[in-house]
């Protein structure tokens, strides 16, 4: 006949508890002789006075009031007065491969206008003459407003819908003044 074990609450038996006490008499606790490691500092985080001059610098020249441009066609196109006639029809044949994409897809107007200020401004800086800003089609808010706020911009030469392969209806391609 087997021997019967009680078992503890905690599921352990009366026998392998005592076994473990056995086993560990005379030890002792190891002293803590470990520094703990010490949080390195994070950099230092931008003043925020710097990044709202500098967004500010960016957002000057859009005007949600201005409605300079209205689209009779679902093809949208424009060109800076005194510039090359040819370039819009060369955008919307893709002649011009865009550098970069901006997507304002799920975007709120303002959060829009922030970002394509940020593009203009970066592709100044990267010295990027064609973009491509994809603003979908959707309730078309932002449709009638990226190309009101494309032409008030002045390194903006001129912009076309996009060819299909970019986004067609949904996204324009734009082309940049560089300076040198």
């Amino acid at each position: 006949m087997q021997k019967k074990v009680s078992v503890t609450s905690t599921g352990i038996s009366t026998e392998d508890s005592q076994l473990f006490r056995e086993s560990i008499t005379g030890a002792r606790p190891i002293a803590q002789d470990k520094i703990p490691p010490s949080a390195t500092p994070r950099k230092q985080k931008r003043r925020a006075d710097v990044l709202s001059k500098t967004l500010d610098e960016n957002l000057f020249w859009f005007s949600d009031e201005f409605e300079g441009y209205i689209a009779d066609s679902a093809s949208l196109s424009w060109l800076r007065q005194g510039d090359d006639p040819h370039l819009p029809g060369r955008l919307r044949r893709g002649e011009f491969q865009p550098q970069v994409v901006l997507d304002l897809h799920g975007m709120t107007t303002r959060e829009a206008k922030t970002e394509l200020a940020g593009l203009l401004a970066y592709c100044a800086k990267q010295h990027i003459n064609c973009a491509c800003v994809v603003h979908g089609k959707g309730l078309g808010i932002l449709a009638r407003k990226v190309p009101n706020w494309l032409i008030q911009h002045p390194s903006v030469r001129a912009f076309h819908t996009a060819p299909k392969s970019w986004g067609k209806h949904g996204a324009l391609l734009l082309l940049l003044q560089v300076d040198d």
